[in-house]
């Protein structure tokens, strides 16, 4: 279960902690950047935070609490950001206004929610929990935090959901075969399927805008990298090559360009894997990156 829990530059499936490693080997990207990313970043005394990074290449602070802040999710229409904190003491899902200044919180369990995704339609917001009392599943519940409802209920860790950009399906990462595997389900929870049937860890799933691909990190190949392949499994294709973690991809929303984040720093890359830029620098960790609509 290593890539559900991993240990280096990442967060972790269920505890969100933050890695700290560095490689200072590659030049930042010069600006600008398609768009606007939310990422995760401890660049404010060490705390976890949601941040902001405007195609100028500036930042700014979204969340500002004593808590960790991370999973970042941005609403369809680009105005909010869902996200795990574990300000309550134990890990629930909140929203925030982009200026940091309206937080909502929309689950009060004893359990962990966390890794919150909203449907294309604004409507839902697909989570991990681990409020069936063992391992975490995938639930979901509307927008405002009502009428959650089960999605998986397996004997595995399912997790990391994942919406297609029509809102039929949802892709997860789930242990139930005994290594980590890349699910998708119809968004109702039916007919769950195996697309990557590997012996090796594949998580992080990240549909492509138009719905026609997958990308997702794996250590099929050793060291964990960015793949993509067909939504369906097929023509899985090899898009980073470090001696390092690359981990937990993420779509412009034009379908152009990868972010992902490796090594406690941001970067992001052509389609087909060219035009590697890095995002951020220093000694922050930098992580998880998240376009806006």
């Amino acid at each position: 279960m290593k890539a559900l829990l991993p240990t280096t530059c990442s967060i972790a499936m269920v505890c969100g902690t933050l890695g700290g490693c560095r490689d200072n080997a590659a030049a930042p990207a010069p600006v600008p950047i398609p768009g606007r990313i939310a990422f995760v970043s401890d660049r404010r005394l060490n705390q976890q935070d949601i941040w902001l990074m405007n195609a100028d290449g500036s930042v700014q602070l979204v969340t500002n609490h004593l808590a960790q802040d991370d999973w970042p999710s941005w609403s369809p229409d680009g105005t909010h950001i869902a996200f795990e904190s574990d300000r309550a003491l134990n890990f629930d899902i909140y929203t925030t206004t982009l200026d940091g200044s309206v937080v909502v919180r929309l689950t009060a369990d004893t359990a962990f929610d966390g890794q919150p995704a909203w449907s294309p339609d604004g409507a839902k917001i697909a989570f991990a929990s681990t409020r069936n009392g063992t391992t975490p599943q995938i639930y979901v519940m509307k927008a405002n935090g009502d009428s959650v409802v089960r999605l998986t209920n397996s004997s595995g860790f399912d997790v990391q959901p994942a919406w297609s950009p029509d809102g039929t399906k949802i892709a997860f990462a789930t242990n139930r075969d005994g290594n980590d595997e890349i699910y998708v389900m119809n968004a109702d929870g039916t007919n769950p399927v195996n697309v990557t049937h590997s012996a090796s860890a594949d998580d992080g799933p990240a549909w492509s805008p138009d719905g026609s691909k997958l990308a997702f990190y794996s250590d099929r190949d050793g060291a964990f990298a960015i793949y993509v392949m067909n939504a369906n499994g097929g023509g899985v294709v090899k898009l980073t090559t470090s001696a390092v973690p690359d981990e937990l991809p993420a779509w412009s929303p034009d379908g152009q360009y990868i972010a992902f984040d490796s090594d406690a720093d941001i970067y992001m890359m052509k389609a087909d894997g060219t035009g590697l830029r890095r995002l951020t620098s220093g000694q922050e960790t930098d992580i998880m990156p998240r376009w806006q609509p």
